[in-house]
């Protein structure tokens, strides 16, 4: 069995942060950062959300449970040459109308909790985060029950930086906020065995020659992360055939599950990506889930005269 490539994992648009946070390396070398600088003599202060720059919403997928869990909400980078040379403290307000901006954008009803009716929970160290001395990210934390957030509303965290203790440190002026919706695990979530497949590749309509190694057959790829974003939608990051990288231009690329069981025992499945709207199913292909198996087959498409198809299926292997 293959282990998950981290660097293909922190490529999904829809990057789903763990109860147990991700390792401070990951910031620090700028596989992860919203915005990575390093090596230019700046102090920058900002959040980041999610691994790509243009967006500052994720959800975060939790198993229900009755015990008080800790949730990694908004990582805080510090954006310089160097780690941290002392501990910097960034105080988090509530930003509701950045909820509310993202609702009406987006067309969702996410709720802000803190009021009558909605999950308790309790901000760690009251909202100030400690980037350590010799690191280069902190995180915003809240102490919750995950089995509050099972219901029939959805709940998402708006926080903003107000502030720097220390001097010397500038806040960001486009990633100083972010959005983090607490959501249940959908039934699909999990890692997959990826293969066996193929990826075809077309320059101005004709086939690119066999030279082309991000094309071709394949039996396995490394393991693939299936992030929950929706009760019947999942995050994929699809993978070239020489196992060399994710697949760029194709970013946000989901699954969404048709939660109605066909005929044959397999629910419908339909691809898309919210990076690239010509992304879609290839017609007349399977596009199915097996609950039976808990096996994916995917067959899509996108691109005009240099288009691009994936053919694969990608079965469970384990939780996430």
């Amino acid at each position: 069995m293959k282990k998950i490539n981290m660097r293909y994992f922190f490529a999904i648009a829809f990057l789903t942060l763990a109860v147990v946070s991700c390792k401070d390396e990951d910031f620090e070398n700028g596989t992860y950062q919203s915005v990575d600088n390093h090596g230019k003599d700046q102090n920058i202060i900002s959040t980041a959300v999610t691994a790509t720059s243009n967006s500052e919403f994720l959800a975060n997928a939790v198993v229900p449970t009755t015990e008080t869990s800790v949730i990694n909400l908004i990582p805080v980078v510090l954006t310089a040459k160097n780690p941290a040379s002392q501990d910097i403290h960034v105080t988090f307000v509530p930003a509701p109308d950045s909820l509310d901006s993202y609702n009406e954008a987006n067309e969702t009803e996410y709720i802000m909790p803190g009021g009558g009716g909605t999950p308790a929970f309790t901000l760690v160290d009251g909202g100030v985060v400690t980037i350590p001395k010799g690191s280069s990210v902190g995180y915003l934390k809240i102490q919750t029950v995950t089995n509050d957030y099972f219901g029939d509303d959805q709940y998402a965290f708006a926080y903003k930086i107000s502030s720097v203790q220390e001097p010397g440190y500038t806040i960001s002026g486009n990633h100083n906020f972010g959005i983090v919706a607490v959501i249940p695990k959908n039934d699909y979530d999990g890692i997959y065995h990826y293969g066996p497949g193929k990826v075809e590749r077309f320059t101005a309509g004709a086939p690119n020659p066999p030279t082309d190694l991000l094309q071709g057959e394949f039996t396995e790829l490394d393991d693939a992360p299936l992030v929950t974003t929706g009760k019947y939608k999942l995050g994929f990051q699809p993978i070239w055939a020489d196992n060399s990288g994710g697949v760029g231009g194709i970013d946000g690329t989901y699954i969404t599950i048709d939660p109605v069981v066909q005929a044959n025992g397999k629910q419908l499945v339909t691809m898309a990506s919210k990076g690239n709207p010509s992304l879609k199913n290839i017609p007349g292909e399977p596009n199915d889930y097996d609950p039976a198996t808990k096996t994916f087959r995917l067959a899509f498409m996108w691109g005009t005269a240099n288009q691009r198809t994936i053919r694969t299926q990608l079965k469970y292997l384990k939780p996430r």
